[in-house]
């Protein structure tokens, strides 16, 4: 999977502008459509919650 980093602002909890950011997808909302992106430390936040949503989801072994 090739990853695009841009300069721009993260929409995830830190709130910083002018750092790099990879694009998440798109955010819909009454109709609308708006980017999201997330710097690296939000991103690793994310996945970290992810990872432990999915461990605790895993069905168990037979």
């Amino acid at each position: 999977m090739h990853e695009c980093w841009v300069t721009g602002e993260c929409w995830l909890g830190c709130e910083r502008t002018g750092v790099p950011v990879i694009w998440l997808g798109p955010l819909q909302w009454d109709g609308q459509h708006a980017p999201v992106h997330a710097c690296e430390p939000c991103l690793d936040r994310l996945k970290a919650q992810a990872l432990a949503y999915f461990m605790e989801r895993r069905p168990a072994s037979v």
